[in-house]
């Protein structure tokens, strides 16, 4: 049997407000780990060159994420205070909590980052990274460790005529089995331009994801009058199907279109 240990820890930041080089001085602060995937909460303590936890109540703290190569700003969020309990005033601490969408766009690299302070006049005061007056913190975004967001399967041609009406059919589309449970979230999104007519969804449960099922083997999942689509629609099912496919057919009349389909499992 394994035995492994995880660390409920925070992920703790000090930035300091004023330095020298003292005693209580502190050489470097150290590099911030973000995970793709998941929320990185970052928690700040603001001291001084005594390390002493500083009164941040009021305060109007900025976080920023800079590009090392491009030296844009990425990400900018505000801090948010955090109460300490105290009666008095709030010593030292600040969030701010950087979300899985927040770091989708972003390359797996090296980053700066600082935080500053910004009053009420407009300008603004510098925090430092550490007691020898640097600046900006370095932090690393990290991939592999959580699952991440895939792109959705886009459907927009391969449709076939299928029947005595107008129908058009798409091909077998692999629906991830051996991913999901009986609980399956699937998400249809279609684009249309004028389009008034049936919207058809359908599995099969037999062969695997090599083979292309009989025309026997599909059953249906949903069908789905639409009226007068130009946009977007959605649609949404649960269940473990080996592949689906999707159908549409015009009311008479109508010339309108399906554009294209978005499917997600």
């Amino acid at each position: 049997m394994q035995t492994v240990s995880r660390y409920l820890i925070t992920n703790l930041v000090n930035a300091t407000i004023s330095g020298y080089h003292g005693r209580g001085s502190a050489v470097y602060d150290r590099r911030l780990k973000l995970y793709r995937g998941v929320y990185n909460p970052i928690t700040f303590t603001f001291k001084n060159e005594d390390q002493k936890a500083q009164n941040v109540s009021g305060r109007n703290y900025e976080f920023n994420l800079i590009d090392s190569e491009s030296k844009k700003s990425v990400i900018t969020r505000k801090l948010d205070i955090l109460d300490d309990g105290s009666t008095l005033t709030t010593k030292g601490q600040a969030r701010v909590t950087l979300s899985d969408g927040d770091l989708l766009p972003l390359d797996a690299k090296f980053y700066n980052y600082s935080v500053r302070e910004n009053l009420d006049d407009g300008s603004t005061l510098i925090t430092y990274a550490d007691t020898g007056y640097t600046v900006s913190g370095t932090a690393e975004i990290l991939d592999g460790a959580y699952p991440e967001m895939k792109d959705s399967i886009v459907i927009d041609s391969g449709f076939t005529s299928t029947g005595p009406t107008t129908r058009k059919t798409s091909s077998a589309i692999d629906a991830g089995p051996g991913q999901n449970n009986n609980s399956a979230l699937h998400t249809v999104a279609v684009y249309g331009t004028v389009f008034t007519g049936n919207f058809r969804i359908e599995g099969s449960l037999s062969g695997n994801i090599n083979s292309t099922p009989d025309p026997t083997d599909w059953v249906r999942i949903s069908s789905n009058a639409i009226t007068t689509l130009t946009g977007i629609t959605y649609y949404n099912f649960t269940g473990v199907y080996v592949h689906v496919r999707f159908s549409y057919d015009n009311d008479p009349g109508n010339v309108g279109t399906i554009d294209k389909i978005l499917y997600r499992h």
